[in-house]
């Protein structure tokens, strides 16, 4: 759904239209499932923080400002219930976002050569060093871009920071990673 049908909805909400609310919730759940999943690895998780998000959102419809985007207000509540549940002592956190997707690149998809399964996780691991050369922020982008398909603008909207920035952030994530596993490659 395009920003400006949001905001619309939004003000719609603001003035009292529940069934706004609802295309709302309808058009922006997945993302924000799919978000909140590489924050915590768990779906259960990912659907409670997801509904905790609506919550707050329909408490706090009237400080939304419509000059503002509202994916992204949405997204910063969002984000900052997920980073709230991970600083939480009793929660266990073994993972960091996007290892889901990172690890599902090295499930093995036995096939009828035995050489391409091995080749496959030899590239997995090659590919594990090599995200680990990465900074915080651009491993972040590759994740969520390349690995898990993620739109850029909307991964833009969901950081807090700017298309142009993002575009940049993975245009160097994917130089780098390249190099590396030239690199690795050279080495063998």
């Amino acid at each position: 759904m395009e920003e400006r049908e949001l905001t619309a909805l939004a003000g719609a909400f603001q003035q009292g239209d529940t069934d706004a609310f609802k295309r709302l919730v309808d058009a922006l759940t997945r993302p924000l499932v799919a978000m909140a999943y590489r924050y915590t690895g768990d779906w259960e998780w990912a659907r409670d923080l997801t509904q905790e998000t609506w919550v707050r959102v329909h408490d706090r419809i009237r400080r939304y400002d419509p000059v503002r985007s509202f994916r992204a207000w949405v997204f910063t509540i969002h984000r900052n219930a997920c980073l709230s549940h991970l600083r939480r002592a009793w929660v266990k956190h073994e993972t960091t976002p996007g290892e889901g997707a990172i690890g599902e690149l090295g499930a093995v998809f036995h096939t009828v050569d035995p050489l391409d399964d091995l080749e496959r996780r030899e590239f997995h691991q090659r590919l594990l060093v090599a995200l680990g050369q990465l900074s915080e922020s651009q491993r972040q982008v590759f994740v969520q871009v390349d690995l898990e398909e993620g739109d850029q603008k909307e991964v833009a909207q969901a950081l807090g920071i700017k298309h142009t920035t993002l575009r940049a952030t993975l245009h160097f994530a994917r130089r780098r990673l390249a190099a590396a596993l030239r690199e690795m490659e050279e080495l063998q």
